[in-house]
Formats: C-alpha cells, structure tokens, sequence
C-alpha cells in the first residue's frame, strides 16, 4: 500500500467513527411474528385502572374489653325515692340500701341487626322494721333488647317485673290486687357521650299488672371532668335535672307531674387506673333534691289523706360498683 492510500485510510476513521445511529421509524414495527406500536395515547382511558385500585382495608376486629355489665351497691340513701318522687319519714325513716346489676348477653347481633339482650335486677332494704314498705323486701327483675341506632345513642324495649316497694304497696293497699308486685313493659332511649359529657334518658313505660297506667321519666345532665386533682387523685362531677311523670299509674285520676330532681354526684378517680373513671372499681358520693308535682296532692287523697309523698326531700347516699 502506497503512504498515499495509507494517509487518506486515517482520516476517514474519525467519520466513519462518529456517524450517527440511523432514526427509529413511527408506526408499526414488526420483528418476526410480533407487532409493537411505538405510537401511544394522552388519554387516561387508554389504562385500565380499575386493576390497580387499593383493596379496602379489614375490618378492625371487636375489643375483646368490652364492658358487658356492673354490679352496683348504694351502701345507704338517706331516703327512699321511686323516680325522685320522695316519701315522708314514716316510711323511709332510717334510709334505704340496694344491690342491683346488669348484664349484656355475648350475642350482640341478635337477628343480624346488630340488637343486643340485656338482663338487669335489684335486691332493696328499708331500713325501718315498722315501715310498711319494709315487708317485703324490694326485688327488681328485667330484660330488654336494644341497638346502638347512632354513637353514643341506643334505644332498648323491655320487660320488668317489681314486687315490693312503693309500687306494691299502692298495689296491694289502694289498687285492690292480693299481691306486692307490678309488671311493665316500656321503651328507653339513652345517650351518653364519654368525650363532650353530655348524657340522658328518655323512658316511657306501661304498666299491666298490680297497677294499671303509664308513667314517664326524662332526665339529661353534663360531666365536669377534672374538678379537682391532688397528687394521684382527681374527681370528675356529674350534674343532672329530671322529671318524673304519670298517667293512671297511682290511680285513675292521678294525672301529671310526680317530682322534679337535681342531682350531683363525685366521682373520684386515681391516675393509676386503679378506680374510677375507666377502671373496673368505682366510688361515688352523691345528693339529690327533689319535689314533688302536681300528683302528690292526688295521690294523698288516694291514699285517703295519709300523705306519703314528701313535698321536698333532700337525699345523700353513696354508691361503690365493679364494672366488667
């Protein structure tokens, strides 16, 4: 090869080096048996996104801590009252002590509509063994179903059977009937709201048994949490205003207002998460002041003028429970 040939190889190299890759045509490319389009949409449509959607997450399961009742014993209550209505001191002299409970059956989806069953029942004294109430003692039996229609809203319909007490001695003294005990049947609507406070109840109940009539009770109070605090200790307040009403239930021409009551009731607790509060044992100290309406005049002359219903009555008691 002549140095001429040679030279003029050398410098075609850098060219031959630096010549650019041939341009990738549009459309349609086929390699073998196999199709690709390069060509693409701006459209959303063009992506099935309904593949990549989110599963929906599952369902937390139930606290397994659920409270499902209590056990309540009012050591001692000044007096004796049904509904706040209060009764003169020759009846109630030396106050009043009861043990009561409730509990809400595992089954809380009764039918598949999400409708519990809940049990209840009362054991009272009187004390004072010349008192008429006092024989026999006061005994409370109940059963109702309810539902959670909204938070912190349930509605229940139920069932109760009471023998003794102020019911059964009108029953059995001034309604004719040879035994102490009253049945009912009623509809309660509760609400209760352990964040904001606010709590209350609506019930309405008709009785078919020992007494013949209706009677109403609404009541509807506020939760002042922290009052006071002392070390460890703290106590929340509770502070409430009800009204008791009937038709026909202490007589068939008692008609109206039974008594009016405020209540406030302290309910201490202890930061260790011993008592009170969220705990399972609690304490609470309360009073209550009541008066009675328009049906205490009638129920006197239905009692032919013995006068049982106390006009005012200011009663202090104290209660200590278990929830579970």
């Amino acid at each position: 090869m002549t140095n001429r040939a040679f030279f003029a190889l050398v410098a075609t190299l850098p060219a031959l080096a630096t010549e650019y890759a041939p341009a990738i045509p549009d459309g349609p490319i086929q390699y073998n048996d196999y199709i690709y389009d390069t060509s693409y949409s701006t459209g959303y449509d063009a992506y099935d996104t309904t593949s990549y959607a989110p599963a929906a997450p599952a369902p937390l399961p139930a606290a397994s801590s659920a409270r499902r009742g209590y056990v309540n014993l009012n050591v001692i209550s000044s007096d004796y009252t049904v509904r706040g209505m209060g009764l003169r001191d020759s009846l109630t002299k030396y106050g009043y002590s009861s043990l009561s409970a409730s509990y809400t059956l595992p089954n809380r989806n009764l039918f598949g509509r999400g409708i519990h069953q809940r049990i209840s029942g009362e054991y009272g004294i009187i004390w004072d063994a010349s008192c008429p109430l006092s024989d026999p003692p006061l005994a409370r039996l109940g059963y109702a179903i309810g539902k959670e229609i909204f938070p912190n809203l349930t509605i229940e319909a139920g069932y109760t059977f009471r023998h003794g007490g102020f019911e059964g001695y009108m029953a059995r003294s001034y309604e004719g009937a040879s035994h102490h005990g009253t049945q009912d049947i009623g509809l309660t609507i509760a609400f209760n709201d352990q964040q904001k406070g606010f709590f209350g109840k609506a019930e309405a109940a008709y009785s078919f048994y020992g007494l013949d009539g209706t009677y109403f009770d609404i009541e509807a109070g506020y939760r002042f949490t922290d009052v006071t605090a002392y070390g460890n200790f703290g106590a929340d307040l509770e502070i409430s205003a009800g009204i008791a009403l009937s038709s026909g239930y202490w007589g068939s021409e008692v008609e109206g207002v039974d008594a009016y009551r405020v209540k406030m009731a302290l309910l201490p607790y202890s930061h260790t998460g011993r008592f009170g509060r969220d705990a399972r044992f609690y304490v609470k100290p309360w009073v209550q002041v009541s008066w009675s309406g328009s049906n205490a005049a009638e129920i006197d002359a239905t009692t032919h003028g013995a006068g049982p219903v106390d006009h005012f009555l200011m009663t202090v008691g104290i209660d200590c429970g278990l929830n579970f």
